[in-house]
């Protein structure tokens, strides 16, 4: 008996030695170059600094296995000198023939390709950060990440990498200018993670923190980066001039040829706070939206695009994450600046002070645009700042003022706060959000209107369960003109809660899931507005990524007065309906992969289907082409009507650096047809050439007549001083 005591307690023992050095934090030296000393960006890795650099490894899969080796081996090494932060990664493999790498494209470097994922926490706060990835072509994307959970990827740093697959595997090189960068430079430390994706085996390993609920960027779990001192951001200044020239024609205006100049400065004022003052602000080479057909009584959501607004955008969020559909409610929401009803609205003059100033998060743009026809410019400004509080929470204020479409005032205040702890019964996270607003607005009519905005919301998000409650109240006057509201006069309710099992290893499953969410909505006057009941029997991800989701919901709408859906008139009233829905998507470690999509049911006061497909073919790592299409039958007791959405893409990547883009889109209910063909050369890093061609055509008679083209050519340059 004596005996087995003594094995008992040895086994405790080593459990806890186990438990204590998983929950010990890693951290890694980084090597300072000797005067002279250069490192050559060419993913070869044959510099004497790497040799001497000391090595991470002991990554660990977060999944399939939670926590069990990694069954490749990965090593890393972090080196600098006073303008650059070197990193090198050694990703070896026992089959290095069967490497994934099936993209070259900027920003999509996680399609079917494997990858490395750095986090660097540079004021080692435990909350924000950068995010930089590179795949085995040495294709790049990159990131901001605000208090753990935001990430905004459409920030595009300036920064250098390659990489190379060879007869062990495939190695990345990086180098990483202090100036893309803010950070303390009298910190000696900064926080680090770093995650592998291995495609073929869909095996993920990080270097630290495995569960698998969390991500590789969120700064709580990242260990250290040591070692660190006399690193040098220069004089912080920024000059990024452009010129273009166009040439548009279309039905209804003559050949109109022009160009002309603008350009970004952007000064360092601390090295973590920087102003900004855009001249003659151009978008000409964002990317166009994706067309969609609206079969809801509420206005669509279209995510920001243009690089201006998405730097330093984490600072403005306010209030819970958006759902997938789209937010119910945003104070600031910069596409009111400079678009109308997706049209231009040219913008003279811009400026941003963004940043850190000790334990606050600072925000502020102001924008002048041209005013509607009879009416001088506009001038808008957003403001926002955010406070550190206990360890991973902020508290935050908020203030928009103006309307880009018209002189009446419009002014928005509001605060909010947001708890956040991944210390919940010892290592569970939790996440509560409160946001109160107050709108003042002038009316066209005469006289004025205040109203209100609050809301809050518990999230539970951990593995084997995680669910969410919310609610929110909007005033029927509330109507900011620099925000976004899908409805007014409301009060809504909803929760949601998912039970997940991972076996980890390599069953016929990596994960099977049930769900069940409800929403219910009432006015504000009193009443029912609609309720939704949603319930998901089944969600399996296979052993080979491939996904199989069925959802059936329950909804209730009780329009107030008439609306459009298509070319049918659904009236005010009551109306319930149930539908069902079946999706499955491959995985994208296939050359061919896609989703297909199909559901059916009651809507309204009669009957919809709606069949949804998606095909990508990625041969090579540069070529890809992409094909999505909806197809929705409606039959009302108004009417009926079809609805087509169609779009292709292509993408032809020579480089990195250089690639062609197009993109075809038809919608059946506008019977348009847009082209979207984009050439994008980054002749240096920062620097890039454009060539964007842009045309609308309608089909009329069976033919398709232009309405509007235009072609754009488009240079601009960064320098650093």
């Amino acid at each position: 008996m004596r005996n087995v005591h003594t094995a008992l307690a040895a086994c405790a023992w080593l459990g806890t030695t186990v438990c204590l050095q998983a929950d010990k934090k890693p951290s890694i030296a980084a090597l300072r170059l000797a005067p002279g000393e250069r490192i050559k960006v060419d993913g070869r890795l044959g510099e004497d600094a790497w040799r001497r650099a000391e090595k991470g490894s002991g990554f660990r899969q977060y999944d399939p296995g939670r926590g069990t080796p990694a069954t490749e081996r990965t090593e890393f090494a972090i080196a600098y000198d006073r303008d650059h932060l070197y990193v090198a990664v050694w990703c070896y493999d026992s089959e290095p023939g069967v490497v994934m790498a099936r993209t070259m494209r900027r920003d999509r470097v996680f399609t079917g390709s494997d990858f490395v994922y750095l986090f660097f926490d540079t004021f080692h706060d435990q909350r924000n950060g950068y995010v930089f990835v590179v795949n085995p072509t040495g294709a790049q994307s990159d990131a901001l990440i605000t208090n753990n959970t935001g990430r905004n990827f459409s920030w595009d740093g300036i920064w250098m990498s390659d990489a190379r697959i060879t007869d062990e595997g495939w190695f990345v090189e990086m180098a990483i200018p202090f100036k893309t960068v803010s950070f303390d430079p009298d910190g000696t430390v900064w926080g680090f993670n770093m995650s592998r994706r291995i495609r073929r085996k869909n095996e993920a390993i990080r270097w630290t923190g495995w569960k698998d609920e969390i991500r590789s960027h969120n700064a709580s779990e990242a260990g250290d980066i040591t070692g660190l001192h006399g690193m040098r951001q220069g004089l912080g200044l920024e000059f990024s001039p452009y010129a273009v020239g166009r040439y548009e024609t279309g039905e209804d205006a003559s050949d109109v040829l022009g160009g002309d100049l603008g350009g970004d400065l952007r000064y360092r004022l601390t090295p973590g706070f920087s102003a900004t003052v855009s001249y003659n602000t151009d978008f000409a080479e964002t990317e166009v939206d994706q067309r969609v057909v609206n079969l809801t009584r509420f206005p669509l959501f279209f995510p920001e695009k243009r690089d201006f607004f998405l730097e330093d955008s984490g600072i403005y969020r306010f209030g819970p994450s958006s759902p997938r559909k789209g937010p119910t409610l945003l104070p600031y929401f910069s596409r009111r600046i400079g678009l109308s009803d997706g049209r231009i609205v040219p913008i003279r003059m811009a400026a941003k002070l963004a940043g850190r100033v000790g334990d606050y998060d600072v925000g502020v743009t102001h924008a002048m645009v041209d005013g509607p026809p009879g009416q001088d410019d506009q001038h808008v400004v957003a403001a926002r700042v955010t406070k550190q509080v206990f360890s991973q929470s902020r508290l935050g204020v908020i203030a928009t003022g103006g309307s880009p479409d018209s002189d009446l005032g419009n002014y928005v205040g509001g605060m909010d706060f947001v708890y956040r702890t991944n210390e919940l019964f010892g290592d569970k996270f939790l996440e509560a959000h409160l946001y109160a607003l107050g709108n003042y607005a002038e009316l066209a009519s005469g006289g004025e209107n205040t109203d209100y905005a609050f809301g809050g919301q518990v999230s539970y998000p951990n593995d084997r369960w995680e669910g969410s409650l919310a609610y929110t109240e909007i005033g029927r006057g509330f109507d900011p003109a620099l925000g976004f509201v899908r409805r007014t006069g409301i009060r809504s309710g909803s929760g949601s809660i998912r039970w997940k099992h991972r076996p980890g290893g390599s069953g016929w499953y990596r994960e099977l899931s049930f769900g069940a969410d409800a929403k219910v909505t009432t006015r504000t006057s009193g009443g029912l507005d609609s309720a939704q009941v949603g319930v998901a029997p089944l969600i399996v991800e296979f052993g080979t990524t491939d996904e199989l989701s069925l959802r059936v919901s329950h909804a209730i709408d009780r329009p107030r007065e008439p609306f459009e859906l298509g070319d049918v008139t659904v009236t005010a009233g009551e109306y319930s309906w149930t539908r069902a829905g079946l999706e499955f998507e491959t995985t994208s470690t296939r050359p061919v992969w896609g989703e297909l999509g199909l559901r059916v049911g009651e809507f309204y006061d009669g009957w919809r289907g709606q069949c949804s497909a998606e095909v990508e073919w990625n041969p090579n790592a540069h070529f890809r082409i992409n094909g999505t299409y909806q197809y929705n039958l409606v039959e009302l007791e108004g009417g009926s009507f079809e609805a087509h959405v169609g779009s292709l893409g292509v993408n032809w990547n020579v480089t990195p650096d250089l690639g062609w883009s197009f993109l075809a889109q038809y919608d059946s209910l506008s019977n348009e047809v847009g082209f979207n063909s984009r050439i994008r050369w980054e002749y240096s890093p920062g620097s890039t050439l454009y060539l964007v061609l842009n045309q609308a055509l309608s089909s009329r008679d069976g033919g398709l007549d232009l309405d509007h083209s235009d072609l754009t050519l488009k240079a601009n340059a960064t320098f650093r001083f």
